[in-house]
């Protein structure tokens, strides 16, 4: 997509602060502050510190000249003296600072009026000097003001036939998680896994549609209600879910693919997302899809999308102002979508087990509709995207087996009933899925079978087929490399094959796989997209993170929906305005580097720029599989 160029105004904020002190000595640590995005009565803004010796857990308060509002991600409140003073402390995953790294602590802020508040750190009675050191910021990001309001497109690009542009860019503000679970959380590793986690969560909380909790809109400040109609050309009810990527469609085979893959993680690597506390905000995002996709099934019929991607795309608006049509599609007996029905009873069957203690009402809702829709969607067999053609640019499905054998496979885990056992081994030889895949991916999972039933039955036959596929994508095997050790599959979205194929090497290492090679492979897949070559693809972590992806929501200039003001125009023009996006995605993985490693910042190249759900889906999960092996491998 590209279009018009716009005005785009930047301005400059100074706000004083003092040396940050920890519990260990900071008296010479190195501090700067950096503004991410500044509105009128608020800004989201990154600390960043670098103390003269490690930390192993740090405290330290905050006074501000005048009283504010103030969420932060990267501590937690301790207590707050009064509305001006703030005592911080580490997150359970974050105690240690580096003196040879700039560790960043994100917050934001809200207060009344233009002016912007000053302050200062002080270490209060965490050791050293009582003195506070002011520090002017070395740095400042943009705000945007667009000039128009332009909200049809001229003309309108859609994305490839097998793949749909993802979205991308999001402010974003407090915790994850702030409960602390029992275990240990190991950060002995080169990069703050439960960092990125923690942000990869909060991309997902960008991406949510519907009637938006308040603590989302703490942490995402740049969002509101949205698609609150959603569902009421059909009479019924369908708000909630993700949207897909930069753009306002919710395609439910994308989305149940990726509430699968991240309910499959945490049921996988639970100890990871406990220990580290970010147990209860994993398990709140994936309840927000599950809850959605309940509402998607109606007895005998099951709604798979909402959203036209054709009129969609002709649009560049916040979903808050989304006034285009927002038809609903259904898959019938008559007009089957077995694909859709799989992955949609996976999710729901994986979330059965994720809340069975935390929540057995809603765990057994969820296990009934699994079971239904694995039978509607079996008996009535065909590919959605040939019953909803409106699907099949943007995802046409290739087949529908694999998905039938993965929810037959989760089933027998919910259930315990062998008969799902069975079906999903019939499944698998009926499609002869022992093959080795091309990728794993929102379309295709062969390769999820293969690592699920070597799980369930530990047969030899299983366990060759996932080390043919490891072995493909491995150095050596069929998948290209680039220059600096990606494993290159496909251009659109290389980011997220990696991630999946790391995701079932941990997987198959965590069942007795090929532990060591798995493990360490995965691991470098993962670090080439944390920094290794030199630069982050991970939106707002990271050195050189990228910092204008194709995300509609994120390139408009912020709307303070809180206090009810008038939102700065957002039209066609914010998609060809320089400089960064407005608000920061955190979290986001966005599409990736070409074959030679080489990438630039382009918000129009919705092929390298944009993020995507099931993007973050595999590499979240994998983020989680590699904590799980800190300290093991």
């Amino acid at each position: 997509m590209n279009e018009d160029s716009g005005n785009y105004i930047i301005r400059k904020m100074r706000i004083s602060f003092a040396l940050l002190m920890t519990l260990l000595a900071l008296a010479d640590a190195g501090v700067r502050y950096q503004i991410t995005t500044s509105w009128n009565g608020g800004l989201s803004g990154t600390f960043f510190v670098k103390p003269s010796q490690e930390t192993n857990g740090w405290e330290f308060s905050v006074t501000f000249n005048k009283q504010v509002t103030m969420e932060i991600w990267d501590a937690v409140i301790k207590e707050s003296a009064t509305a001006t003073t703030f005592n911080l402390k580490n997150q359970n995953y974050n105690p240690k600072l580096s003196p040879t790294a700039e560790t960043g602590i994100g917050f934001v802020l809200r207060y009344t009026g233009d002016v912007v508040p000053t302050f200062t750190f002080n270490q209060g009675t965490f050791g050293g000097s009582s003195q506070a050191t002011t520090v002017a910021p070395t740095t400042t990001r943009p705000a945007t003001t667009a000039a128009a309001t332009t909200t049809t497109k001229p003309a309108s690009t859609t994305a490839a036939p097998t793949t749909t542009a993802k979205p991308a860019t999001t402010t974003a503000a407090t915790t994850a998680s702030s409960s602390k679970a029992p275990g240990t959380c190991n950060t002995n590793s080169k990069y703050p896994y439960t960092e990125v986690i923690q942000k990869s969560i909060l991309f997902y909380e960008a991406q949510r549609s519907g009637k938006l909790p308040a603590s989302t809109k703490q942490r995402v400040p740049w969002r509101s209600d949205s698609a609150l109609n959603d569902g009421k050309d059909k009479g019924i009810d369908l708000t909630g879910g993700w949207y897909d990527a930069g753009d306002y469609v919710k395609f439910n085979l994308p989305m149940a693919h990726s509430a699968v893959v991240l309910g499959w993680g945490i049921l996988e690597f639970r100890d990871a997302y406990e220990s580290c506390g970010l147990l209860s905000d994993a398990l709140d995002e994936v309840r927000w899809a599950t809850d959605y996709l309940l509402k998607c099934w109606r007895g005998n019929e099951l709604y798979v999308q909402v959203g036209d991607g054709y009129i969609d795309h002709n649009y560049w608006v916040r979903p808050e102002q989304m006034t285009m049509s927002r038809p609903s599609f259904s898959v019938t007996p008559s007009k089957p979508g077995s694909d859709v029905a799989g992955d949609t009873s996976s999710a729901l069957a994986i979330a059965s087990i994720l809340f069975k203690t935390k929540d057995p009402a809603y765990s057994a809702t969820l296990l009934k509709a699994a079971e239904q829709v694995f039978r509607f969607g079996d008996q009535y067999r065909g590919k959605y995207s040939d019953s909803v053609p409106v699907a099949a640019e943007f995802y046409g499905s290739s087949g529908f087996i694999d998905e039938l054998a993965q929810a037959a496979a989760f089933l027998n885990m919910a259930t315990g009933n062998s008969t799902y056992l069975n079906k999903a081994k019939q499944l698998y030889t009926q499609g002869s899925l022992g093959s080795t895949p091309w990728a794993y991916s929102w379309d295709g999972k062969d390769a999820a079978v293969q690592v699920l039933l070597y799980k369930l039955t530990k047969e030899a036959g299983y366990k060759t087929a996932v080390e043919n596929f490891m072995k493909a994508f491995m150095p050596g095997g069929s998948v290209p490399y680039t220059p600096k050790g990606l494993a290159f599959r496909s251009q659109w979205g290389v980011l997220s094959y990696a991630a999946n194929a790391a995701l079932l090497g941990l997987m198959a290492a965590k069942n007795g796989v090929q532990q060591t090679s798995y493990v360490n492979w995965a691991r470098s897949q993962i670090h080439y997209m944390l920094g290794d070559t030199g630069r982050s693809f991970v939106v707002g972590f990271g050195v050189n993170p990228p910092n204008t992806p194709h995300h509609v929501g994120s390139s408009c200039p912020p709307c303070n929906w809180s206090q009810g003001t008038a939102c700065p125009a957002c039209g066609w023009d914010n998609l060809s305005a320089p400089g960064p996006n407005p608000n920061v995605l955190y979290g986001a993985l966005i599409g990736g580097p070409n074959q030679s490693d080489y990438f630039v910042n382009d918000r129009s190249d919705y092929v390298t720029n944009e993020p995507a759900d099931d993007y973050n889906a595999g590499f979240q999960s994998a983020l989680a599989g590699l904590q799980y092996f800190v300290g093991k491998v």
